[in-house]
């Protein structure tokens, strides 16, 4: 009852929009937060301008003036001491007993919850659902499309992963990290949790159920059609400093219905080729740092291209720190996944994490096998087709074409 009676002292008014901007609550947890958020908010504001207003009244009617002999100060009065004691006490009491019935409304999860682990590294995030899949699909930042001169011209900002989950759905969040303390934070939930390594934290939320008034745009990436559907899209940041990107550690979490939600799951849970491996984790766990388009990231651009004098791609020879250089064969992409630290290439810091013991060799094969896709002297392996990590895969292309 009291959490209703919270919560419905959240529903939107004007000053929500001056004080949570857009973000309205997504849950009756969130509006907890909120109710809570504004009765502390009101409660200081009264005692704030009581308070002041007794202090501005009390210099007024016992100034100085001439002639006039100040009064004695008192120097005990037990009942004002209790009562100045006594009832901010029990207020913060109030406080704290209706805070922690909202923490535990947020840690506390259904038996039937739906368990999605989340995985923070530098710098971006990954979703794994109960039945093993992970969420491939991505979206821009920004997205414009406009004719030039007869020809169709389209700009995009950075990519992020999308995270789906099914609407009015406890969930329970199960998170971890492979590097560096994160922090998976929601808004629109109004929870944020640090994501730490070497041990698993979480919370539970439940996913609102949506409205004919919740909508986002899906565009094919192919085609570039877009379509409004039924669904509703919230930011995920990172809200704990870990590193140079860490202002594009971001997400976006999806709530659809549930038939959109199990067709997703049945798309993730198919066995994908060494190529559409490679694509997957590219981007969940590469993109920040490495450009597809032949930009300069925090780490080496994957595709046949330029920079700074220097070529790049697989079967080019990469200039080391040391000014001696190596093939970019499939033996040089693995050590640099497992050590990065090995090979330093000139003009970059050695800013990347090792990922032994976090990426199989078949996710290290898939990973090779699309680097390969995206170089002119790399031609990949058939759809399909293995490769063993440790080989040189150019080779292995070059003699099966043979």
């Amino acid at each position: 009852m009291m959490l209703t009676t919270l919560a419905s002292m959240a529903k939107p008014a004007p000053i929500d929009a001056l004080i949570f901007g857009d973000r309205l609550p997504a849950s009756e947890t969130a509006a907890w937060t909120d109710g809570l958020f504004m009765m502390i908010t009101w409660f200081s504001v009264f005692f704030f301008v009581l308070l002041m207003g007794l202090m501005l009244w009390f210099m007024f009617k016992y100034r100085r003036r001439p002639g006039v002999a100040p009064e004695p100060s008192p120097h005990h009065n037990t009942l004002l001491e209790i009562f100045w004691t006594v009832v901010p006490s029990s207020s913060m009491l109030v406080m704290f007993v209706l805070g922690f019935q909202g923490y535990a409304a947020k840690v506390v999860t259904a038996d039937n919850a739906l368990e999605l682990r989340i995985t923070g590294m530098k710098w971006s995030w990954i979703a794994t659902y109960p039945n093993g899949g992970q969420s491939n699909e991505t979206q821009p930042l920004s997205y414009n499309k406009e004719t030039l001169d007869g020809v169709e011209v389209v700009t995009q900002g950075r990519e992020y992963p999308i995270f789906y989950l099914p609407e009015n759905t406890d969930v329970k969040l199960r998170m971890q990290s492979t590097d560096v303390i994160h922090s998976f934070w929601i808004p629109e939930f109004r929870t944020k949790r640090d994501v730490i390594p070497n041990r698993y934290t979480g919370f539970g939320i439940k996913t609102p159920k949506l409205t004919k008034y919740d909508s986002y745009i899906y565009r094919d990436k192919e085609t570039g059609e877009e379509t409004e559907m039924l669904g509703r899209d919230m930011w995920i940041f990172c809200a704990e400093y870990c590193g140079d990107e860490h202002s594009r550690m971001a997400a976006t979490l999806r709530i659809v219905p549930q038939e959109i939600y199990e067709q997703k799951m049945a798309e993730w849970g198919v066995q994908l080729s060494p190529i559409e491996t490679g694509e997957k984790i590219y981007n969940q766990i590469c993109m920040s740092c490495h450009a597809i388009d032949g930009t300069k990231l925090v780490g080496p651009p994957w595709n046949s291209a330029t920079l700074d004098g220097h070529e790049f791609g697989y079967g080019y020879d990469v200039t080391l720190e040391d000014g001696s250089t190596h093939p970019r064969d499939a033996n040089y992409y693995r050590e640099s996944i497992l050590d990065p630290n090995a090979k330093i290439v000139a003009g970059y810091a050695p800013a990347m994490a090792s990922y032994q013991g976090q990426l199989s060799d078949e996710q290290i094969d898939g990973l090779i096998a699309y680097i390969q896709s995206l170089s002119d002297r790399g031609p990949a392996p058939a759809e399909g087709e293995e490769t063993e990590a440790g080989t040189d895969q150019a080779e292995e292309a070059a003699g099966s074409e043979s």
